[in-house]
């Protein structure tokens, strides 16, 4: 199963460097997990450029989120240096999947090296 982030999941809604290959991750059949944290990340991605709600939707229900509960949040506040708070978020619910999280897909460098350290490994489509 693979651990997305909004810097991923953002770039299906919008067209970026990389957003064809992650449409057809979309396309595909492998499993997509997330934070609920996305649900509002992508919405205000969206939002600030104009963009359809329902399109955040269709996003959505392609990926298993993932409830921030106590337990993401006290990872979060170990895992917190040298993280902004919603990296953090993100890779504590990763490490909360842990045995179920094959790899992080995320295009920002630091929550992919903190992954990594912590045993998640990188995505290929984040080389």
């Amino acid at each position: 199963m693979i651990y997305l982030d909004t810097s991923a999941a953002v770039k299906v809604l919008i067209v970026e460097e990389q957003t064809q290959e992650m449409r057809d991750l979309f396309g595909g059949t492998e499993p997509l997990v997330s934070s609920r944290l996305l649900e509002l990340e992508l919405a205000v991605a969206l939002q600030r450029r104009g963009g359809e709600e329902e399109r955040v939707s269709r996003v959505l229900s392609r990926i298993s989120l993932f409830t921030l509960d106590d337990g993401v949040l006290a990872k979060a506040l170990e895992a917190r240096s040298g993280l902004r708070a919603l990296d953090a978020l993100h890779l504590a619910t990763a490490l909360q999947l842990e045995g179920i999280v094959d790899s992080m897909l995320s295009f920002d460098r630091e929550l992919v090296q903190r992954a990594q350290a912590a045993g998640i490994p990188p995505h290929p489509l984040c080389a």
